[in-house]
């Protein structure tokens, strides 16, 4: 089968590899229907997340049972599902703890021997463990675009406002339009929050960002950050910020932005240390940081049903999987005009 491979850091290529099989009674063979390049896929590839090379990329899909395993009760062949980036059984320690993206006996697809070993699903077939416990049907009127971003990138943007209890006073800021800042701008919407604030440097992910929700935007690198949040909020600061940038600027302006008893949740993947100024210790803010609440998909499913949620502003391409080398070069360079480019077998 067809599958975009990682041979070294920095080496990727669409090549033929063996068709993934069943490794557990308990694991599903899935056709792959859409996928979908995500921002991981990118540190991967360039060595911020560490890994092991030698593996096919990807963790973001829907797809169609091809094959179950003896022991798999809930799902049978032609089932239409999405599943989780990171498979979860569901008993283990971990798993009882609520922590099921990090579950003992999982991993992360698409990130070789280093995290699991599991099938990447920029290729036609993957293989998903756990399959009763992780997988979940999707309704026939439901498209492959709407649901697509429910398990990924929707589950880390709601994370921070279910973490943090968000209530209909408070003010929200979130800290880089990219696909997971938009998607914690839609998905936190879903909670009323008196105001959303984005702050982006890009007009045009600026304006995507009113598009999904946001109350207000400030252009960085243009706007004056601090003093506008302090405007924004009659100077009582934030109540959340929400960085999906990972930056040292971005956490040190999303830390002086909060208000007393304020919480920052960071989302966004930092390369390098970041120091914190002890002075903050006198505002009693909390922070946070980690993967999504994968549990968090069953819910996020009901509100793309009921039509109350929709991340399919997101897409701006549609691509074949024989283009997916083109699609990635798109989505690495020119960010602006690629937001998530949909992959189709």
């Amino acid at each position: 089968m067809k599958a975009l491979y990682l041979s070294d850091i920095h080496q990727v290529k669409l090549i033929d590899v063996p068709k993934p099989v069943l490794k557990t009674d308990k694991d599903v063979i899935v056709r792959i229907t859409s996928t979908t390049i995500c921002g991981s896929d990118v540190h991967i590839i360039e060595g911020v997340i560490p890994s092991e090379p030698g593996f096919v990329l990807g963790h973001e899909y829907v797809g169609i049972i091809e094959q179950v395993g003896a022991a798999v009760q809930n799902f049978r062949v032609g089932d239409r599902v999405i599943g989780p980036p990171a498979p979860y059984c569901g008993h283990c320690y971990n798993c009882e703890k609520g922590l099921v993206g990090h579950c003992i006996n999982g991993g992360i697809h698409g990130c070789g021997v280093t995290r699991g070993d599991l099938s990447g699903t920029h290729a036609e077939f993957i293989c998903v463990p756990h399959a009763d416990s992780c997988l979940r049907k999707l309704p026939d009127n439901i498209s492959d675009e709407q649901a697509i971003f429910i398990s990924d990138i929707g589950t880390t943007g709601y994370t921070p406002a279910v973490h943090f209890g968000i209530k209909a006073t408070d003010s929200v800021v979130v800290f880089g339009c990219g696909p997971v800042g938009l998607a914690a701008i839609a998905t936190t919407k879903l909670k009323n929050p008196k105001r959303i604030i984005a702050v982006e440097k890009s007009p045009a992910r600026l304006a995507k960002a009113r598009e999904m929700g946001a109350t207000h935007g400030i252009l960085a690198g243009k706007d004056d950050v601090l003093a506008q949040i302090a405007h924004y909020t009659n100077n009582l600061g934030a109540d959340l910020v929400i960085d999906a940038v990972g930056l040292e600027i971005t956490l040190q302006q999303g830390l002086a932005c909060l208000g007393i008893g304020g919480k920052l949740f960071l989302v966004g993947i930092t390369n390098k240390p970041i120091m914190i100024d002890p002075a903050y210790f006198f505002k009693n803010i909390s922070i946070s940081m980690g993967l999504s609440d994968l549990k968090l998909t069953d819910y996020l499913l009901e509100k793309v049903i009921a039509g109350e949620l929709d991340l399919t502003p997101l897409i701006t391409h549609t691509m074949k999987l024989d283009d997916i080398e083109e699609a990635l070069e798109l989505f690495i360079n020119k960010p602006d005009e690629a937001i998530k480019i949909i992959i189709k077998p």
